[in-house]
């Protein structure tokens, strides 16, 4: 009896740490699909201020965005877009400046931070290695992989505790299982940084461009596993349909999360 005592008492403890204990962060997604199926416009439905790290080349010149810009509900920073192999410079940049953020406790007075794309964030990663190699503009080694996992992987566990939602996209990728043949989507990622990445994130969902009535496109995020996609979701369970409305402001009171906005950073004056 004596025994079952005090397994009892450290079981309460325990209990009572996890549930006195405040989730770290917002809700952390990670969005991926084809060009064109609205991963970066799925920004102007998040909790506001949103803040974008842009690192695809014009990838935020997207027609939905502009007055959300206008009005700095969305603002952009896109001084990594311009990165080059040979001579790389926006990751150890951002890196600088993500330190700097965190220290000035930038992220708490944003709804949600975007990082668009993960898919050109781990290109212009390994460049920065291969740099601090002495090897930039050549072509990459076996341990520059194993260093742009770890290096990403890491960064990407920072991200998901900010205090604010987080988005990070990525491309999509079709490949087939060498084993079965069956087709399978993935992350658009070098090597093994793709199962490691889906790893780091409790939301994965899809967008997609479906066939409506009329053959008129009808725009969705996939929220559990259909076909070859590959999805999933916690935070969802049975309350999430297979295809959403691509609104990340709806999907999170369906939930039963916060979806509310932080004061504006500008004044109409601004």
């Amino acid at each position: 009896m004596s025994d079952f005592l005090e397994v009892q008492k450290r079981a309460l403890e325990v209990r009572n740490m996890y549930l006195s204990r405040p989730i770290q962060g917002g809700v952390n997604v990670l969005l991926y699909g084809d060009w064109g199926t609205g991963k970066t416009s799925f920004a102007k439905t998040c909790p506001t201020p949103v803040f974008i790290d842009s690192f695809d080349p014009q990838g935020t010149i997207v027609e939905a965005l502009q007055p959300s810009i206008q009005t700095g509900d969305i603002i952009v920073e896109n001084r990594w877009e311009d990165d080059s192999w040979k001579k790389p410079h926006a990751f150890s940049e951002w890196e600088t400046e993500m330190e700097r953020r965190m220290k000035m406790g930038f992220f708490e007075h944003f709804g949600t931070y975007m990082l668009d794309s993960l898919t050109r964030f781990s290109e212009s990663c390994l460049w920065q290695i291969c740099k601090k190699a002495g090897r930039p503009g050549q072509p990459y080694q076996l341990q520059d992989y194993n260093v742009q996992q770890l290096t990403i992987v890491d960064w990407l566990g920072q991200i998901a505790v900010l205090p604010c939602h987080t988005i990070i996209t990525g491309h999509i990728e079709k490949v087939q299982d060498q084993v079965s043949g069956a087709m399978e989507t993935g992350l658009l990622l070098a090597g093994k940084l793709s199962e490691k990445v889906s790893l780091a994130f409790v939301e994965k969902w899809v967008t997609r461009v479906l066939r409506g009535q009329g053959n008129k496109n009808e725009y969705v995020v996939q929220t559990h596993p259909e076909g070859i996609y590959r999805a999933e979701t916690r935070i969802g369970g049975s309350k999430f349909s297979t295809f959403e409305e691509p609104d990340f402001r709806k999907l999170l009171k369906k939930a039963g999360f916060p979806a509310d906005d932080k004061p504006s950073l500008f004044t109409k004056e601004s």
